[in-house]
């Protein structure tokens, strides 16, 4: 059987897990409108996306600057 201490810390991470996806989900749902702008503007790649996020001072969800593999994530993620 597994030690009590080792089952509260298994739900903990579960929280925290929930929580961090959330937040992502969230980051996701702001960004998502600014990209589909930035398609509209005539910026289709997942690396103009990135460079035209960078530019107008949006940041990842955890606060870095964008990369095309980043926006494939986030769209991957909607």
């Amino acid at each position: 059987m597994e030690p009590r201490h080792l089952r509260r810390a298994a739900k903990g991470n579960v929280a925290a897990v929930d929580a961090i996806k959330a937040s992502a989900d969230r980051h996701t749902a702001n960004v998502l409108p600014v990209i589909e702008d930035i398609r509209a503007a005539g910026s289709g790649t997942l690396e103009g996306i990135a460079r035209e996020l960078s530019a107008r001072g949006i940041l990842t969800a955890r606060g870095g600057q964008w990369y095309a593999t980043k926006v494939r994530n986030l769209l991957a993620r909607s």
